[in-house]
């Protein structure tokens, strides 16, 4: 009985019904307007450059703005390793969970669109709404193994080309990669950097937060734009595909959903909590959740584009795309309840 009234306490949770309200209701919106002509595919464009160049650097930027302590540079690092180490993993399963499909390569390709998510305009915004700056500095670091695999081993993959130093310059100048180094140097360098007194309190000068809020407040209301943003965006990219019928009547891109938004946080979830019981304690159930829900997000459209310009089946991966994206939404409520219970 106490296990189902605390199903149901968290089940009425305002935070929890706000989020998943506002996600489902700015992606509906979304596809409405774009499905209405309302919206342009220009439109959608132009806000998908405003999340990627401005909101979302904004966000990972400002989050970094608070006190330090050890412990979190012990679970930052802890948590740049995990992501190498569960990206890798999945990349090296993920192909085997396509069994049913016969051609290897398709199933290689499967792989790595069930392995990249949209975490960018979709996880992070969702665990900075829910755990603050904390969740989203947890799911920055996190991320950096998803960006560095992304535009190296992801394009080598799908373009069957060799990196270059132009593709590795291209990841070290991605603004949100910028930005989070940016943010982490200044996190992590607040010990040995000059000190000015506010108040009755010494503060680390960049600490703009504090310093200077004439500049930290403008950068705080654009980092706010990433969630609502990111989901409007969502749901134009749905409402402007002329294929949703066909996507929605294919099994494989169902099955591929289910992997995608259900699978593959279940396995990073056990993967952590197992790693607690080992002993790799350092990690926070801020940490674990902020993960889960990253890696619940729908098919990242950097492997969608590739798969396009390189001919690697670029209508499947366009329909699980599409599909990703209401199996994601399906999704959030049980990854939040379970999130709550944890």
């Amino acid at each position: 009985m106490s296990t189902w009234h605390e199903l149901l306490k968290i089940m009425t949770d305002a935070d929890v019904i706000g989020i998943i309200s506002s996600v489902i209701l700015i992606t509906g919106l979304g596809y409405v307007l774009t499905a209405m002509h309302i919206f342009s595919s220009q439109f959608e464009n132009e806000i998908s450059r405003l999340v990627l160049v401005v909101s979302v650097p904004a966000l990972s930027f400002v989050s970094f703005m608070q006190p330090m302590n050890p412990k979190e540079i012990q679970q930052g690092l802890m948590l740049i390793i995990l992501g190498f180490v569960l990206y890798i993993i999945l990349l090296v399963i993920s192909p085997f969970v396509y069994w049913c499909v016969h051609d290897t390569d398709q199933r290689r390709v499967l792989g790595i669109i069930t392995t990249f998510g949209s975490t960018t305009v979709f996880g992070i915004p969702i665990a900075g709404a829910i755990y603050g700056s904390q969740g989203v500095i947890y799911a920055s670091l996190f991320n950096m193994a998803y960006r560095i695999l992304l535009y190296t081993y992801v394009y080598i993959r799908m373009a069957k080309q060799q990196i270059t130093i132009h593709q590795i310059l291209k990841v070290l100048a991605n603004p949100i990669v910028l930005a989070t180094f940016l943010g982490l140097f200044c996190w992590l360098y607040q010990p040995l950097a000059p000190k000015v007194i506010v108040g009755k309190h010494m503060i680390t000068f960049y600490r703009i937060d504090i310093t200077a809020p004439w500049l930290y407040q403008p950068l705080k209301y654009l980092a706010s734009l990433a969630a609502p943003l990111s989901w409007l965006l969502i749901g134009c990219t749905m409402g402007a595909q002329r294929s949703l019928k066909a996507s929605l009547i294919d099994p494989l891109t169902w099955y591929y959903g289910i992997q995608k938004s259900f699978l593959v946080p279940a396995i990073c979830l056990g993967a952590t909590l197992a790693g607690r019981i080992i002993g790799l304690d350092s990690i926070s159930l801020t940490g674990i959740a902020s993960i889960t829900i990253l890696m619940s997000s729908p098919t990242s459209t950097i492997p969608v584009i590739y798969s396009l310009n390189y001919h690697q089946y670029p209508l499947m991966t366009a329909k699980c795309s599409i599909v990703s994206n209401i199996t994601s939404i399906i999704a959030l409520p049980f990854w939040l309840i379970i999130l709550k219970m944890i």
